[in-house]
């Protein structure tokens, strides 16, 4: 009887063949899985309306949500397409288990192939990968909320120096308005100045005394003469009046000289106040006058 060799396997060994296996397995269930959802698409589109619930109970004993989760993984992992980093789909999740795969469904691409290369998602469970793909989604959501606010911030930031531009030019223009305001309040109060002064002298020469001459003299003593012969006409006049009221006495005549006199004598009244008020404001005109009347009623020949 010969004795048999038996060859001695080390843990190493066995370890690595495990590995493979599972491995193996792994990838044939993924393969398998895509198999079916592909299918599953093709056969929703065979099964009437409203049965398909029913042909996935009864002819296939799977839930909605199962056949669904397939046709996803089929859609999103089946493809074979090589990628941006010259792997496909079965390179980076073939190992994967189909519990496994649910947290990852739904990523994008590029996000599901980094983190196959950033963790040994073959060596985590379902929980531990959707916890991962939990913190990513976090991790994002906080990355775009703190862009968001970079972004308002910036926004804001962007709106106060336009409404602080907006202010200066504002401002600016304000300025440059008070100040016209002011040099035009200049120039008013500088023609007001001007034209006071020139009235101040129109006024000083109004009140300087100055002498007459022959002319003026002559010119004067023409319009006393005839204030006096337009005087003595309405006091002819109304003489006249008074005499057609007078017919009835016998000497209407001795009645119109009375009236007369009686005119007369109101007109030198008028005549001497004109004359004192004129010898309040220029005293040797005053007295040309008196003379120039003197003249004229020396002349009357009674």
């Amino acid at each position: 009887m010969s004795d048999k060799v038996v060859a001695v396997r080390s843990i190493d060994i066995v370890t690595a063949e495990i590995y493979t296996i599972r491995d193996n397995a792994a990838r044939v269930f993924m393969d398998s899985v895509v198999q079916i959802g592909r299918r599953l698409e093709e056969a929703k589109q065979l099964v009437p309306h409203g049965e398909w619930t029913d042909y996935l109970d009864t002819k296939l004993g799977y839930k909605p949500s199962t056949a669904q989760n397939y046709m996803r993984i089929a859609r999103e992992f089946g493809d074979g397409q090589v990628g941006l980093s010259g792997k496909t789909a079965s390179d980076f999740f073939g190992n994967l288990g189909y519990s496994q795969l649910l947290p990852l469904l739904g990523l994008p691409e590029e996000e599901r192939e980094q983190l196959a290369e950033e963790h040994d998602l073959a060596g985590m469970s379902s929980r531990e990968i959707a916890a991962l793909v939990k913190e990513r989604d976090e991790a994002k959501a906080a990355a775009a909320a703190a862009q968001e606010q970079a972004d308002k911030q910036g926004q804001e930031a962007r709106s106060a120096r336009s409404a602080l531009a907006t202010a200066k030019d504002k401002l600016k223009v304000q300025t440059q308005k008070a100040q016209e305001q002011a040099e035009a309040a200049k120039a008013n109060a500088e023609t007001a100045a001007e034209l006071q002064r020139r009235l101040d002298e129109l006024a000083a020469q109004a009140n300087q005394p100055r002498d007459l001459t022959d002319e003026e003299r002559a010119a004067l003593r023409a319009e006393v003469v005839a204030e006096q012969s337009k005087a003595l006409q309405a006091a002819e006049d109304r003489a006249a009046e008074a005499l057609a009221k007078l017919e009835k006495f016998k000497n209407p005549a001795a009645h119109k000289v009375n009236f007369l006199f009686g005119e007369l004598c109101e007109y030198w009244r008028r005549l001497q106040a004109a004359l004192k008020e004129l010898e309040q404001s220029d005293e040797e005109a005053a007295g040309k006058m008196k003379a120039a009347i003197g003249q004229v009623i020396g002349g009357w020949n009674l």
